[in-house]
């Protein structure tokens, strides 16, 4: 099986929770609510859709069942949010340059502005 396409919302927050979404196998089969979530030291895993049993503890309700499969799953996952995160962080920079090389503009318009006043 593959995964065939990865859908995701970036989630802007102090919280643990990175990103939700979902992924589908071979374009034939769905898993919905996977997170990508950021543990106590900082690093970012992928947590697949899990249920509170009555005693408190989490338990997945799907899951892959051998250790290559959940690699090949979540290095696609992770992938992805990379990706996404990368490309966020791209389009903030441009706008802050944007916004830098306006405020210059304006600045130096404003300096040339008041040379012209004093003569």
């Amino acid at each position: 099986m593959e995964v065939t396409s990865i859908r995701m919302n970036l989630l802007n927050n102090a919280g643990g929770i990175k990103a939700i979404g979902s992924f589908s196998l071979d374009d034939a089969f769905a898993i919905r609510g996977i997170r990508v979530m950021e543990d106590s030291k900082g690093r970012n895993f992928v947590a697949f859709p899990s249920r509170e049993r009555s005693n408190g503890d989490y338990e997945d309700i799907a899951f892959p069942l051998s250790k290559e499969f959940y690699h090949k799953i979540t290095d696609a996952i992770m992938t992805e949010f990379n990706r996404m995160r990368e490309e966020v962080a791209a389009k903030v920079s441009k706008a802050d340059q944007e916004q830098t090389e306006n405020a210059n503009e304006e600045q130096a318009q404003k300096e040339t502005s008041h040379r012209g006043k004093g003569r």
